[in-house]
């Protein structure tokens, strides 16, 4: 196990070319939201050579710029193999993953890359680095831009390509993945410099974050500042951390109302409201912010004790705040009044529990091996067509099913699809309203039902459908 810092030998990439065509309105409008990240940059644009000062960076960016360092090589490599520029590449696994190999979400997507098991098997790859850059390169040239191929990536090409509206989360992700993509561009050498001086350890087996706190003499608070992917998570045994060799109290300062955190090149204000259990809409409102910004370095993010939920704002607090006499006085600062009771300090107990208990229910539903995947078969269907859709062999079908080397399948047949994972049963499928559709027709013609579709198109109860309408398909194929 190695707790060094890194080399810091830099990686050479050539200079990508930049189109010059004038983008379409869903481009336009994706240009303007990226313009939003770069204004949050501000201008000081280093000279070659020059290395900024350690203070000016995330300390977030950087334990994640340290983790993405091990495999940078990897990276390098499938990004000059398939055309995807190399700044890109490390933006989209920074901002999916954070550099924590063993990340999973609760949807199912894995790795470094945030693939999904069937997106993976459909791309004949063997890592999950190749995956994604092999995905990315892909929806780049779908969409023809960066940024719409970043959009892809995050909501699928589906809802891009539609009338260029998308949703929230997707808006907020181009504009973050931007502005990360922009940070390595204007500071790779700075961020090299200081990230390679990070040391990485790996968690033992029960460690929390008190423990890895006593091991590696390091507050914890600041060591869920530079691992903010792992932050709110209950740690896994074999994770990496990334940590200083020294501690920094002035990450974070203390005044009467709560905590200030002063944003720096690198830091997005949801990812640090995350990383340290903070109320996001509370967040926003004390700091009069939109859903979709990103606040440039040097800029003073309020954390009043209201909207300080976590334990690990409430480890800093703590920490830095040596006057707080009695947890009473610590836990009655937590609500928005500060002046609180016992019972609002039970009740925070009873809340944070309650988090607790649904981080770890979450982890285990994801370590809990997947559920055995059905296909009932459709009119038109074969058995290799089956095979291809689950991203497994037909040999593999037949023996599961016990149909030995016959390919016939008969229509309602029930077949158990060896290899799959619930997400290859759960894929979606974007169908747009013609002339003359119905739901009943359609759903019958996926092989669905009318209920599947209304529930996951949002329509409630509602049957009328109107031509030019996008309907989500659930469990859904293309038609045959």
């Amino acid at each position: 196990m190695s707790e060094s810092p890194a080399k810091t030998s830099m990686i050479h990439v050539p200079p990508t070319p930049v189109s010059r065509r004038r983008p379409g309105g869903a481009a336009r409008w994706l240009m303007t939201l990226a313009l939003i990240g770069l204004l949050g940059l501000g201008s000081g644009v280093p000279a070659r050579g020059e290395v900024l000062p350690l203070d000016d960076f995330s300390p977030g960016f950087l334990g994640m710029y340290r983790k993405v360092m091990e495999i940078e090589g990897d990276i390098l490599r499938y990004a000059q193999r398939y055309g995807v520029d190399f700044d890109l590449a490390r933006a989209v696994c920074l901002y999916e993953s954070g550099g924590n190999e063993g990340l999973a979400s609760g949807a199912g997507a894995r790795g470094y890359f945030q693939v999904m098991p069937l997106t993976f098997r459909s791309l004949g790859v063997e890592t999950n680095i190749e995956a994604g850059v092999k995905y990315l390169a892909m929806m780049i040239r779908q969409f023809g831009k960066e940024d719409r191929a970043v959009a892809a990536y995050n909501a699928g090409p589906g809802t891009v390509g539609r009338s260029g509206r998308l949703p929230l989360e997707t808006l907020q992700y181009v504009v973050g993945v931007g502005h990360y993509r922009t940070v390595l561009k204007l500071h790779d050498e700075s961020l090299r410099h200081h990230a390679g001086l990070l040391r990485l350890a790996r968690v033992g087996r029960g460690e929390d974050w008190a423990a890895l706190e006593r091991r590696l003499g390091i507050p914890a608070w600041e060591l869920r500042l530079h691992n903010p992917f792992l932050s709110s998570r209950p740690l896994r045994e074999g994770s990496q951390i990334a940590y200083p060799q020294m501690s920094r109290p002035n990450l974070l300062s203390l005044n009467a109302e709560g905590g200030e955190y002063r944003m720096r090149t690198g830091d997005n204000y949801l990812k640090l409201a995350f990383t340290l259990g903070l109320d996001v809409d509370g967040l926003r409102t004390v700091n009069n912010l939109w859903q979709i910004q990103d606040l440039p370095a040097g800029a003073v993010l309020r954390i009043p004790f209201a909207v300080a939920r976590g334990e690990a704002i409430r480890d800093a607090l703590v920490a830095l705040g040596a006057d707080l006499r009695s947890a009473d006085v610590q836990y009655a600062s937590f609500t928005p009044d500060g002046a609180g009771d016992r019972s609002d300090i039970d009740d925070v107990a009873v809340a944070l529990a309650e988090e607790a208990a649904d981080e770890d229910a979450e982890e285990e539903a994801i370590d809990e091996p997947p559920a055995p995947v059905f296909h009932t078969v459709r009119r038109g269907e074969t058995l290799s067509a089956v095979a291809e859709r689950y991203g497994v062999s037909v040999g593999a079908i037949q023996s599961a099913n016990n149909l030995r080397r016959r390919n016939l399948i008969q229509v309602g047949q029930r077949l158990e699809i060896p290899g799959a994972t619930g997400d290859s049963a759960l894929s979606t499928v974007t169908y747009r309203v013609r002339r003359g559709d119905t739901l009943i027709e359609i759903a019958n013609r996926f092989g669905v039902s009318v209920d599947d579709i209304q529930r996951a198109s949002g329509l409630g109860r509602q049957n009328l459908i109107r031509v030019g309408q996008y309907l989500t398909i659930p469990g859904g194929s293309p038609e045959i």
